[in-house]
């Protein structure tokens, strides 16, 4: 079946009378022998899939790196975007405390002041709005973080200053000696803070609150020598601890201790080197 099948193939048919159908050439295509590609009238096909073949192998082997590639983009995008959102997040925090704050201590300091605009001679309103003013701006100064908000920080402590020095026209109280000094050192202004309270414990030596302040501004501005003696000297004159000193001239008598034999070990390993 298989040979016959070979045969009327390959057996040409007889000619046939088409009439006027327009297909009567088609007998001539007929005599024609089969023909056959030859190898140079192949090798432009080859050579269109030897190129197609390559443009899919460097494209298969780029593949990788341009992912790469964009990933990195995205990454670092989404790392630049994410530090944006955690910059303003932090920024929007500080601002929504300051807002806080400001509006908490604003509240007071208006009740106060309206008290002294009714009675100029309240002692005790005048004392209040200088600590409000002190206690707003010492923790306004922690978030501060703008020129605006800086500014808005001194305005705070000199007006915290300047109710402190009304006070003291009329009244001596320790306490508003102490806190007008501080006053001057959150300020800025060290070495007239150092000043006022040197003048105040010559005068007043058995005050434990100015002792542990000069201390702290002394230790703060290096001078641990001077530091140290202040601390030993606020607890010398209140063993009782009535002032609530003890603890916090403790810590900082240790930690100056500590930050010595730390130096002198750091000495001795030099030297041995």
């Amino acid at each position: 079946m298989a040979s016959k099948k070979h045969e009327q193939v390959e057996k040409k048919p007889e000619s046939v009378d088409l009439g006027t159908t327009g297909r009567g050439h088609h007998a001539s295509e007929e005599s024609e022998p089969s023909r056959t590609v030859k190898p140079s009238s192949r090798r432009p096909l080859v050579l269109v899939a030897v190129i197609l073949v390559s443009i899919i192998m460097v494209g298969s082997i780029l593949l990788p790196s341009l992912s790469a590639i964009v990933s990195g983009m995205q990454a670092s995008s989404s790392s630049s975007s994410t530090d944006a959102a955690q910059t303003s997040a932090t920024a929007a925090t500080t601002n929504s405390y300051m807002d806080q704050l400001d509006s908490r201590y604003q509240s007071t300091a208006d009740s106060l002041e309206a008290k002294l605009e009714s009675n100029p001679n309240d002692a005790a309103a005048l004392i209040n709005l200088a600590n409000t003013y002190l206690t707003w701006g010492d923790m306004a100064k922690n978030y501060a973080s703008t020129d605006e908000e800086n500014a808005h920080v001194t305005d705070l402590l000199q007006k915290a200053e300047g109710y402190y020095d009304t006070y003291l026209e009329s009244n001596d109280a320790a306490a508003a000696h102490v806190n007008r000094a501080l006053c001057r050192y959150y300020l800025g202004d060290s070495a007239g803070a150092i000043s006022a309270l040197e003048k105040f414990v010559a005068a007043t030596p058995d005050y434990a609150p100015a002792w542990a302040n000069l201390g702290m501004i002394y230790q703060e501005t290096g001078d641990t020598n001077k530091a140290e003696d202040a601390y030993n000297k606020a607890l010398e004159v209140d063993p009782n601890d009535e002032n609530g000193m003890k603890s916090y001239v403790t810590s900082q008598l240790q930690s100056i201790t500590s930050s010595a034999d730390a130096a002198t070990t750091g000495d001795a390993s030099a030297d041995a080197e």
